[in-house]
């Protein structure tokens, strides 16, 4: 790959993860993080960190403190909001790069950070945000530079990846030591280097990570106790283990795999294929790694998956942390395709369907969420062209596709008139077409999907997040609200509505009695209600004006009923902003 076709799709990938950044924050845990973030700017109580004015333990600060880091330089947007994770995505993507370059080549490494960039986990995490972006960033530049230190041993290295641990640890807790230690405890002690854990060096890190630690457990002593340092140690992350955590969603057993098989899209083929030869090749050489060898890709991967799959409580993007190091087995798997030359032209032409399926499911998500929109439309038709001429164009150029072409004709002139068979014309098989083809499937599958997922965030994000109204009846409270007059009335508040209206509390009622109470007080009230506080007050008779009524789905949770046009306003909710006055 050359530099200028590396560098073009990286700033593709780029240019989606920045139109990501000024889509609105998604219900629940991205939205409820944006408003522990405004909280935490506008209160000053780095140490202590609070939801809507009440007390919060569950993710360790790192993110709440990047962010109101963010909002003092920027103030508070969404960009603003977003950007930190998505700098740790870009030091995500650059770790990846130097981890396989450390131990393979230019080629290899390039083609890794490609691979990660292009997955739709970091399309997606780049948009609707988790501490679960500052924990890959993190685990991924830790394992880079510990891996140098071992190999090269440079304190330098050692600091550095003392740094990323304790980052990660600030992220997301113990499951940022543990997967840099799976990461690299296998190698050390397969390789027989065991023995550079006993360099006192070591201990240089472990007072950075116990330094960079001071300030958080700070915070958690002083607001919880010795149960807040119990919490974010034990509880949290091997708890969930061992049932000493409340949480439990009863995952099905493969659940982070089969997660793993869209999540890593348009790569899961060749993450399998790395990842079960990877395996393979350990086991065939009894355990042993030869001289500039690395396991650290497999057993960070296996290891980590594994331990993430015991949890009693998973979400999809838990298993992203291990993402980088599977972009490094995915490129091996994409070359061990190179020398199959029987199971190749299969393969590709299952990489290829996929390809196919893209457009396909672009203009289901047109008919679903834009309809007829003309410039949507265009960019379908345009992008993916352009996506195929240029992956035609980068890779060998027209004339390797010219052989593609003839055999196409050749099919089709055979069908046309019948034909048994033409010897001369037959030399060009299917398999040898495919062979042509997959020296540019890399090239086409990275911009193929980068197209995907622009459209996703150009065009039909914003549309879904259309049926998440709060943001914009938040921005509507904001510049509106006079005497702390807003009120839920019968419903309950997001907290994208408390984000985008940048308040810390609000008042809910439940009965008719305090809410007349309040409004004679306030004589005015600005109410966020259902259909039943309509009802309530047409029943009391009291005056309101609709400023705006929405309809309100769960977006996170996408269906079919809500895709569909004709049956979308069965699975939604009425939700309205009302101007009530006094009778």
């Amino acid at each position: 790959m050359s530099n200028r076709n590396f560098f073009i799709l990286l700033f593709l990938a780029v240019v989606v993860y920045a139109f990501n950044l000024n889509i609105d924050v998604m219900e629940v845990d991205a939205a409820q993080y944006a408003a522990i973030s405004w909280e935490m700017f506008v209160t000053h109580s780095f140490l202590k960190v609070h939801c809507l004015t009440g007390n919060y333990l569950d993710k360790p600060p790192l993110l709440f403190w990047l962010t109101t880091l963010s909002f003092s330089v920027f103030g508070a947007h969404n960009f603003s909001y977003k950007l930190p994770s998505l700098l740790f995505a870009l030091l995500a993507v650059f770790s990846t790069y130097q981890l396989a370059k450390l131990y393979y080549n230019e080629k290899t490494a390039r083609m890794a950070a490609v691979m990660l960039a292009t997955t739709q986990a970091l399309f997606m995490i780049t948009n609707d945000v988790r501490t679960d972006t500052l924990l890959m960033g993190a685990v991924i530049f830790a394992i880079w530079q510990l891996a140098g230190f071992s190999e090269a041993g440079k304190t330098l290295n050692l600091l550095a990846g003392s740094f990323g641990v304790a980052l990660a640890l600030l992220a997301k807790g113990p499951i940022g030591l543990i997967a840099t230690g799976a990461a690299l405890l296998p190698q050390l002690i397969l390789k027989g280097t065991w023995r550079k854990l006993l360099d006192f060096r070591l201990l240089t890190g472990a007072l950075v990570i116990a330094i960079m630690l001071t300030p958080m457990c700070i915070g958690l002593y002083q607001q919880f106790g010795w149960h807040g340092l119990k919490f974010y140690f034990w509880t949290q992350s091997f708890g969930r283990i061992t049932g000493a955590s409340e949480w439990n969603n009863h995952p099905d057993t493969f659940f982070l795999l089969h997660t793993t098989a869209w999540a890593f899209l348009p790569w899961s083929l060749f993450l399998l294929i790395g990842w079960v030869s990877s395996l393979a090749e350990l086991i065939k050489s009894r355990l042993k790694i030869s001289t500039g060898a690395e396991i650290i890709s497999v057993s960070g991967f296996t290891l980590v998956l594994i331990m993430l799959m015991l949890s009693k409580y998973q979400l999809p993007h838990y298993a992203f942390i291990v993402y980088p190091l599977g972009a490094i087995m995915a490129v091996k798997g994409f070359l061990q395709m190179a020398r199959w030359p029987k199971a190749r032209p299969w393969l590709t032409a299952l990489q290829l369907l996929f390809l196919i399926a893209l457009p396909l499911g672009s203009i289901l998500l047109q008919y679903a969420l834009k309809g007829t929109d003309a410039i949507s439309i265009l960019c379908i038709v345009v992008l993916y062209l352009l996506a195929m001429w240029f992956a035609i164009e980068a890779e060998g150029g027209t004339k390797t596709f010219y052989t593609v072409t003839r055999y196409v004709s050749y099919r089709f002139s055979r069908l046309y008139n019948g034909l048994v068979g033409n010897k001369h014309q037959a030399q060009i098989t299917a398999a040898f077409a495919l062979d042509v083809v997959y020296q540019k499937l890399f090239f086409a599958s990275a911009l193929m999907f980068i197209v995907f997922n622009f459209l996703l965030s150009a065009f039909y994000f914003p549309a879904i997040l259309k049926y998440q109204p709060e943001c914009d009846f938040g921005r509507y409270i904001k510049t509106h609200t006079r005497n702390n007059n807003f009120v839920c009335y019968f419903n309950v508040y997001d907290f994208s509505l408390m984000y985008y209206s940048r308040q810390l509390s609000t008042t809910t009622l439940w009965k008719k009695e305090d809410f007349k109470k309040l409004l004679d007080d306030k004589k005015e009230l600005l109410v966020y209600g259902s259909t039943y506080a309509i009802s309530m007050l047409k029943e009391d008779h009291i005056p309101y004006s609709v400023i705006s009524e929405r309809e309100r789905y769960h977006v996170a949770n996408l269906s079919l009923p809500f895709l569909n046009p004709a049956t979308r306003s069965s699975v939604c909710e009425k939700v309205y902003l009302l101007d009530v006055k006094e009778p």
